[in-house]
């Protein structure tokens, strides 16, 4: 009779946990709904479906559909533009592999060329929409439609001409990276080898331009001399897309406290991404979001998946893109509403909407 007794309170107790259980993730998920009604959620940087490497004609419906079953709402799709020195990228004819290579002029902006098409090939299938502003971000999220800011990591496709940037913005580009994984034309990077250098003068004049025809400034991969110069020039805030933070993990891909001091003060906002070499879990990104919090306030810092990317993302994030993970963990580390919102694009759809004045 004892132990009847006693497996019965301890079913009761299982199913009391099961039951609480429960009800946390329903409050976690009915919270979340409404922080992503009431604000832009947004991814600010990425490669989905890897669509800028793979041979492929568009964004998969597969991927668009990850991003609207994580709330969110705009998604910055770069292209790689320096794949034409790098290689590592795919064509029609085959593979290019990994390497050092010295493209003919005009390779590199006809790739980059034919890799925005891909973009507009997304938009032409109906499966996502140009976010070509803030109002029309807004609009998509008010039909339920993914927005896609076509953007370049690093400026090489542009050859070192103001022309192109233009015709790539007719072609929808909304964001531009000033340098990626070699120094370029406008700057040098942080990735080892270190580049030493900062901002050149054709940089200086995408800046400028960059500023007068609204485009977001990204300086991911720039080094500290080309992320002081750009903040000096620029009369736009701008971001740093996608990296971490010295302050708990010093790498090369990694922003010192000062520079993001720097940004913030400039009203720019530093994305931390869910990179599994650097960032082993969401629980520990959150540790990142809470540094620049605590380091510059709740209006300074946003999201980047770097999707498709990387080989290896955080746990609790994965390869099914699991944003909601990063907000849910927020909440229960006692994140208000606003500062949940912010971080998961908030901060990003305000810069963007400063730029765009």
């Amino acid at each position: 009779m004892k132990k009847a007794s006693l497996t019965l309170s301890i079913l009761l107790l299982l199913f009391a946990g099961s039951v609480v259980g429960k009800n946390i993730k329903k409050d976690l998920n009915t919270k979340l709904k409404s922080i992503s009604s009431q604000f832009i959620f947004a991814d600010m940087h990425a490669h989905p479906s890897r669509f800028h490497r793979s041979n492929l004609d568009s964004i998969s419906e597969e991927e668009i559909n990850r991003y609207k079953l994580h709330n969110i709402n705009v998604v910055v799709a770069s292209i790689s533009t320096d794949m034409a020195y790098e290689g590592n990228y795919d064509t029609k004819n085959g593979k290019v592999p990994r390497g050092k290579y010295k493209p003919s002029l005009g390779q590199s902006f006809t790739l980059t060329f034919e890799r925005f098409q891909r973009i507009q090939n997304t938009f032409t299938k109906g499966s996502a929409v140009h976010a070509s502003s803030p109002s029309s971000t807004l609009k998509a999220k008010e039909k339920g439609e993914l927005a896609i800011i076509p953007a370049m990591e690093g400026a090489d496709g542009l050859e070192g001409s103001i022309e192109n940037l233009h015709t790539f913005y007719d072609m929808g580009l909304r964001l531009i990276q000033l340098v990626h994984f070699r120094a370029n034309a406008l700057g040098h990077v942080q990735s080892h080898p270190y580049s030493p250098g900062g901002l050149t003068a054709f940089g200086k004049e995408v800046v400028e331009e960059s500023n007068r025809l609204n485009l977001i400034i990204d300086i991911a991969h720039a080094n500290t001399e080309t992320i002081r110069d750009v903040l000096k020039v620029s009369k736009d805030p701008v971001i740093f897309s996608h990296g971490g933070l010295k302050a708990l993990r010093d790498q090369d891909r990694a922003l010192t406290d000062e520079e993001v001091i720097l940004i913030a003060e400039k009203g720019g906002v530093v994305g931390i991404w869910p990179h599994g070499r650097y960032i082993e879990s969401v629980d520990r990104m959150v540790d990142y979001i809470d540094h620049v919090i605590d380091l510059v306030g709740p209006d300074h810092v946003g999201i980047a998946s770097d999707l498709r990317g990387v080989s290896k993302y955080s746990k609790g994030f994965g390869k099914e893109a699991n944003f909601s993970a990063i907000a849910k963990e927020m909440i229960i580390r006692g994140h208000d509403d606003e500062t949940v919102g912010k971080v998961m694009g908030g901060n990003f759809f305000r810069l963007w909407q400063e730029v765009s004045r």
